[in-house]
């Protein structure tokens, strides 16, 4: 009986250690290969449910077609913000990603949930499309979308149990996560009284609760990041947190800039690059301007931005260019990550 008990214990300790493992897909033989993923976002934008949509045909089949490809990595906005928010629309975009032949990891725009609220996007309320969402997208908790690949969730968080979007996972030594942070000022943005939901508390609430959710997840990634001496984090989030409004922004005596919506969590991230000191990259997508920048962060509150060498941002291609991106990871090089864009050419 004693040695039953044992194998028991033993039994729950190892299953224990593998479900709180965020080393997914990772080589253990040999964790300095170097790999490629794809990077897109805001794509296919304004096709209609069922239509024929050429060009995103010849992204998913290039993509498809490159053998050195490990993973897709999708910014948000699967529609655009003036097509409706319809269950028929997320069951055709499912359909659409379902179709690419390597792991698909999604992270949630504004068009699709946040922004329903206007007119044009069928006057939903957003809480009910997030859920929505998350139903038809994330039911397979911990597996990637496509290919199925074993992902982290944050849904294993008792304290963050709804944000099943929110995953990470390792490859090659370094670190990726997904963090639910949205356009329209995060979601802070007021509702179109046109489209006839109202706005109240508890969409404020959502707001500030999945803003920490972002934040502690975030944290939690370069913590495995620093205690597995990784060579470098990979974080992807849908909005441009306006980073590169420096100027036009409005800014206080000290010269801080004002971003609402996006503060907590870019002094959170600011502050973790910092403490790191590898190379670390911020994707979204949200404004449809393909960039690689190394823009200032805010170090802390009340304080002007502070350029940080070892931090990058890459802002997807969307909407009308119909292009991808290809990260290179090389854990062995000093920089990480290189980029290479790819333009398709439209059938």
């Amino acid at each position: 009986m004693k040695a039953k008990i044992l194998l028991l214990g033993c039994l729950i300790l190892v299953y224990a250690l593998l479900t709180s493992s965020v080393n997914a897909d990772d080589d253990k033989k040999n964790n300095t290969t170097a790999f490629s993923f794809a990077l897109i976002g805001d794509t296919p934008y304004a096709v209609l449910p069922g239509a024929s949509d050429a060009a995103f045909d010849a992204l998913r089949d290039e993509i498809n077609a490159n053998d050195a490809l490990r993973f897709v990595l999708h910014a948000g906005d699967i529609k655009s913000g003036s097509t409706l928010c319809s269950d028929e629309m997320f069951n055709d975009r499912y359909a659409r990603y379902s179709q690419f032949e390597k792991p698909f990891i999604l992270t949630l725009g504004d068009n699709e949930w946040t922004d329903c609220h206007r007119l044009k996007a069928g006057g939903f309320q957003p809480l009910e499309r997030l859920a929505k969402l998350r139903k038809i997208f994330f039911s397979e908790t911990g597996k990637t979308l496509a290919k199925p690949m074993r992902v982290m969730s944050q849904a294993r968080d008792k304290n963050f149990s709804e944000f099943v979007e929110n995953v990470m996972w390792r490859r090659a030594n370094v670190m990726f996560a997904t963090a639910h942070i949205v356009g329209s000022e995060n979601g802070l943005e007021a509702f179109d009284p046109a489209g006839g939901a109202e706005r109240t508390s508890a969409n404020d609430k959502e707001v500030q609760r999945r803003t920490a959710a972002a934040v502690h997840w975030m944290n939690r990634a370069f913590d495995q990041a620093e205690q597995n001496k990784m060579a470098g984090v990979f974080l992807m989030i849908h909005a441009n947190p306006k980073l590169e409004y420096k100027w036009l922004l409005q800014r206080d005596a000290n010269g801080a800039v004002n971003r609402p919506g996006f503060n907590e969590f870019l002094i959170a991230l600011s502050a973790r690059i910092k403490a790191f000191a590898k190379p670390v990259v911020l994707a979204h997508g949200d404004s449809h301007w393909f960039r690689i920048d190394k823009p200032e962060l805010p170090a802390k509150a009340g304080v002007a931005d502070e350029f940080l060498p070892n931090f990058t941002r890459v802002e997807t291609f969307g909407a009308s260019s119909i292009a991808w991106i290809e990260v290179k990871v090389n854990p062995a090089s000093k920089d990480v990550f290189q980029f290479e864009q790819h333009l398709v050419t439209k059938p």
